[in-house]
């Protein structure tokens, strides 16, 4: 055992640095957030570096750790991005540095050539093809194949994920995977919260409303849940539907005909981006997600089934493990079975869905909470920091 931990003298907190592209409040930058609360700070001293510019979550990030915003062009970055950058690591001499998301990983690891700082990539996305993919991502996916022996860790959110990642050609001996954590007393089955957002979105105590929290993007898959909501209304036409996310507003012209397309205007809540997620889980019969692909482990159905909400989703990235016999778990882009997941779990009543929803939270309890992934976190940090320090005590003795 080490003397200095012997003589009970306390070690010097390890310095991490993240590195991120954005604060928006999509589900990498929430788990960015929700690590930075769990790491105990008496171990750990957190920076983030976000290479975009100020956005909405930057004011809680800044209550949680040294922030700096680089305010790089999104999808472009320059010589003077990467030395700035570089100035930045060199000042903050961090033990480890973690990269979230794929740009981020890619800028965090030119920058830190000559530096000797071990590096920890994230890696929250599916790969199912990559096609669906900009083509500016699809380059910085490729270049990351061939680079993927530089991390000494590459931490996926998913095994779907690591699988795929492995198959296109990431380096899997340096794989692992951390699922997503979840507050447990944040998001929480809550019956004042319940009869208040019914209220305020004009749903009766006894209508049943199905909920899709998602900003709205190609691989959310907006158009197919409406395709699945248009099919049930025939016999339900009192059901409602409620949208929450970025993009759900009656300011996306797009999204507005649709929802006229399939004569659901007098079923749809259009909430646009909302904070008090738990509140809204809570005001629902079901939650479910529509997504065609990209996700790996989608935090809106976790912190849905905390709260106690059953859910029924498409089977992308890890969802059919993190539901399991909790819920329903159907084909992408496929309405019709969406649609029949929801007339299974609305025949099961309240009580039936009450009971499935109890299971589902004890699921998340017992395999996803914020202090099992902040553990996670932690051990992989101190393994990358003890690493280096051993290679430095190898190339000391060697002198």
């Amino acid at each position: 055992m080490n003397k200095t931990r012997q003589a009970g003298v306390r070690q010097p907190a390890l310095r991490i640095v993240h590195v991120i592209t954005g604060l928006n409040t999509g589900g990498a930058e929430m788990a960015l957030c929700r690590l930075l609360e769990s790491l105990r700070p008496l171990e750990f001293q957190n920076s983030v570096v976000v290479l975009g510019p100020e956005s909405a979550l930057s004011g809680k990030v800044a209550a949680l750790a040294e922030l700096h915003h680089l305010g790089m062009r999104a999808g472009r970055m320059t010589p003077a991005d990467l030395l700035n950058l570089r100035r930045v690591l060199r000042r903050a001499r961090p033990d480890v540095m973690q990269g979230w998301m794929y740009h981020a990983n890619f800028a965090a690891t030119l920058a830190a050539v000559g530096l000797g700082v071990p590096l920890a990539w994230g890696i929250r996305h599916s790969l199912y093809s990559l096609e669906r993919e900009k083509p500016r991502t699809r380059w910085v996916i490729r270049a990351s194949a061939a680079l993927s022996r530089w991390p000494a860790r590459i931490v996926y959110n998913s095994a779907v994920s690591r699988r795929q990642h492995a198959e296109f050609g990431f380096r899997d001996s340096r794989g692992c995977v951390i699922p997503n954590g979840f507050a447990t007393s944040a998001f929480a089955p809550d019956a004042a919260a319940r009869s208040r957002i019914r209220a305020e979105l004009g749903i009766a105590q006894d209508a049943l409303a199905i909920g899709l929290v998602a900003r709205v993007h190609p691989m959310k898959d907006h158009a197919h849940f409406l395709r699945a909501a248009a099919r049930y209304r025939v016999d339900n036409p009192n059901v409602v539907l409620v949208l929450v996310g970025d993009g759900t507003d009656k300011g996306n012209t797009q999204l507005v005909e649709l929802i006229d397309e399939f004569q659901l205007r007098d079923n749809v809540r259009l909430c646009g981006r909302r904070t008090d997620i738990a509140a809204v889980n809570n005001g629902l019969d079901i939650a479910s997600s529509s997504s065609s692909w990209g996700e790996a482990f989608p935090n809106a159905i976790a912190e849905a089934m905390a709260c106690g909400t059953p859910c029924v989703a498409t089977g992308v990235g890890d969802l059919r493990d993190i539901i399991d016999e909790t819920g329903i778990v159907v084909p992408p882009r496929d309405p019709i079975a969406l649609s029949a997941g929801w007339t299974k779990l609305a025949a099961l009543g309240m009580e039936g869905r009450r009971a499935l929803g109890t299971r589902a939270r004890q699921r998340i309890i017992d395999r996803f909470s914020l202090a099992m992934n902040a553990q996670k976190y932690a051990a992989i940090y101190r393994g990358i920091a003890h690493m280096r320090s051993d290679a430095t005590s190898v190339r000391g003795a060697g002198k």
